[in-house]
Parts: structure tokens; sequence; C-alpha cells
């Protein structure tokens, strides 16, 4: 899959390379799969202050088309945090594997995180998106909606921008072993050329044809030690030796 694209970026932030940008945002990452799930597990542990807190909002608040499904969750909230509790687990496995992968320059290792990611930062935007459109139906602070706006479009914009970083790692790996072996083929057709043809012999001065027959030269019992006989000569050897 990553052998079809081209890199993008060749370095993260303008300082660090891109492996260990990687690494650094898998670490980030990290971190933020942590603070996601120790608050489901506070919230497992808090269910009927988090139905209060549902209801409350609900009542005080015109939530538009999220309302429905803020009362799904009212009505079961155990099962939508086990459901967050599974989910962080998993991301978190994901960026171990991610951390891993840039560390050893593994392709393979990388390829879930940076899908799930993209899943969670569409699912994020949807989520800000909403929660713009909901503060604006309950506010007529436009300093408020104008700066929620704005700090909300830099923070995703700069999510995206480490996820394209993190994407680009695996394809720059791609391309650094495409030019290790392209520059490989190029030593050994130089080495090529400059062998000598025309004498036909090696580096050190030896003639091919003299190594090719010296394995065919065989030494007969009983005969002159000064002579040799090709591979194929009929040498008259007594019966009784």
């Amino acid at each position: 899959m990553f052998t079809l694209v081209m890199a993008f970026v060749y370095n993260c932030c303008f300082w660090f390379s891109l492996r260990l940008g990687g690494i650094i945002i898998g670490i980030f990452s990290l971190m933020q799969g942590l603070i996601v799930l120790a608050a489901f597990c506070v919230a497992h542990t808090r269910v009927p202050e988090v139905q209060e807190e549902i209801g409350h909002l609900i009542n005080s608040m015109n939530l538009m088309f999220t309302k429905d499904y803020l009362e799904n969750v009212r009505a079961d909230p155990e099962k939508s945090i086990t459901l967050g509790i599974c989910l962080s687990c998993l991301y978190m496995l994901l960026c171990v594997l991610y951390i891993y992968g840039a560390y050893t320059c593994n392709n393979l290792l990388m390829f879930g995180y940076i899908l799930v990611e993209l899943m969670r930062l569409v699912a994020l935007s949807v989520l800000v998106a909403s929660w713009l459109l909901v503060l604006k139906q309950n506010t007529m602070d436009i300093g408020l909606l104008i700066g929620a706006s704005v700090g909300c479009g830099f923070f995703l914009l700069g999510m995206f921008y480490l996820w394209v970083c993190a994407a680009n790692l695996p394809v720059l790996i791609n391309e650094m072993e495409r030019d290790e072996q392209a520059a490989t083929i190029e030593r050994l057709r130089r080495i090529l050329q400059e062998n000598p043809k025309a004498t036909g012999r090696g580096s050190d001065g030896y003639r091919r044809e003299d190594s090719y027959r010296d394995v065919f030269i065989v030494q007969r019992k009983g005969i002159d030690p000064g002579r040799q006989f090709h591979a194929g000569s009929r040498v008259s050897v007594p019966y009784y030796r």
C-alpha cells in the first residue's frame, strides 16, 4: 500500500526526523488514551452521577439532534462506558505497536494505528462540529462562538498534521529502501563495467580459463607426480595393485 504513495513531509514540526517524530506522536496519542481510559474508569464507578449530569444537560440546553443519542446513553450508561473502556484499551495497544514499529522501522506494525487514528480524527471532527452547533443554539455571545470555532479549528488542524507526519513515516521508509536498492544496483553495474573483459583476467591477473581447467586436473597413483592428466584421459593401471 505504502509503496505506491510519495511522501508529503520529510520531517516533523520542521525540527524532528519523521522517525523520532513518529515515536513522539505515538507517546502523545498513548497519553490521550490513558486520560480517556481514566475518565471512563471514574465514570464506571459513578454511574448515578453520570445519569444525573446527562439529565441536567437534556433539560437545560437545546441539544438539537444530539438529544436522542444522549437519552439512549442515559438509559444504559454502563454499556457505553464499557464500550469506551474497550476502545481505549485497543487504541492504546495500537499506539504501543506504532511506537515499536517506528523504532524498528516495521511498516506492518504502524498500519493499524494510522488507520484507527484517521477514523478517530474524523469522529472527533464530527463531535466538535456538533458541539459548536449546540453552542450556537444556546448562547448569544459572538466572541465566545468565534473563539471556540477558531480554537477548535486550530486544534483539529494540528491533530491532522500530526497524523500526516505519522502516516508518512512508512512511506519514507519505503523510499529509503528503494534508494538503497538502486544504489546497490548502480555499484554492481559499475563493478561489472570496470572488470576487464578483453583479456579475460580477474583483478588478480589470473586467467579464468586456467582456474576452470585446474578443477578437472587429476593425478594418478603410481604415476610420475610431475605429469598431470585432464579428466577424460585414459591411464592404464595394473589390476594387481
